[in-house]
């Protein structure tokens, strides 16, 4: 389904420049520590999913970063300069970048609180989507890690919970992208089609391909972040915002995305039954 080849260097620039610094800093820190999430993210998915068509531009790099132990994570942070007051951005190599914790440091699973921050940090799902990460090649000659779609996806369906309730709601966008990938994805088409399970989808879809795409979502979602995520994913989803999560699932430039709010509704509802989530009214 995804061919990471087929990103341009220019897209994996903002990456490549990051990670060549922080690994010059660092001593316990390996390429294969390194998880791009964020914005970059989506566009080396968006390309290497074969979507040429421009989403939302970023100037700055999101990594999710394995360590073992703060110390880890104060060695690589305390000659950075900060940028803004989250406590986690820095300026490296002149780039914008967040560098975010996660693994043997959460506590509670889920939950950091860098020294820089003093306050809890969601990295809820990390762990997870890292484990079923692809291999990412950059033009320098590093490799590091990248979410599969799903794993993308199940980032982004907890990242609307936390932003929607402080009003914002780009997050939509984003889940609307991936569910967007995947109904006109040609391997999930020749899954639905040409496989036993699949045609079962469409048939309980009432042979609607795109909606039976987002049920596939659903069920790779569910595989990726494991029983215990998805029970807790369960008890939020989908907060109180869920009208305007569907009037907020734009997604720019795309061909044939619904206007309808009903319509992404009935995408997302899709997704649901994949994930074997209680349905939005």
């Amino acid at each position: 389904m995804l061919d990471l080849t087929a990103c341009e260097p220019s897209l994996l620039y903002l990456a490549d420049t990051v990670v060549t610094e922080l690994l010059v800093r660092s001593t316990q820190l390996r390429p294969d520590d390194l998880l791009l999430v964020g914005a970059n993210c989506r566009d080396i998915l968006q390309r290497a999913l074969g979507h040429e068509f421009e989403l939302r531009t970023t100037v700055d790099v999101d990594l999710g970063l394995a360590i073992a132990n703060w110390e880890a994570y104060d060695e690589l942070t305390e000659e950075l300069p900060t940028a803004g007051n989250t406590g986690i951005r820095y300026s490296v190599a002149g780039v914008p970048a967040d560098l975010m914790p996660f693994g043997p440091v959460e506590q509670p699973p889920g939950t950091v609180i860098p020294a820089t921050r003093r306050e809890p940090m969601s990295v809820w799902g990390f762990t997870e989507v890292f484990d079923a990460s692809l291999a990412l090649p950059l033009p320098g000659g590093t490799t590091i890690r990248i979410p599969t779609v799903a794993g993308y996806a199940a980032l982004k369906l907890v990242a609307w919970l936390d932003r929607s309730a402080y009003g914002e709601y780009k997050d939509a966008s984003d889940i609307a992208t991936a569910l967007y990938w995947y109904a006109k994805s040609p391997a999930v088409a020749a899954h639905l089609f040409d496989s036993d399970q699949g045609q079962r989808v469409l048939l309980q879809e009432d042979m609607d391909d795109s909606v039976a795409a987002a049920r596939i979502l659903g069920e790779d979602v569910a595989r990726t972040i494991g029983h215990t995520r998805l029970s807790e994913l369960a008890d939020r989803w989908p907060g109180k915002q869920a009208d305007l999560l569907y009037h907020s699932m734009t997604v720019p430039n795309a061909t044939g995305w619904p206007a309808s709010a009903e319509r992404r509704q009935a995408f997302v509802q899709a997704m649901e039954r994949g994930m074997g989530l209680p349905q939005a009214d």
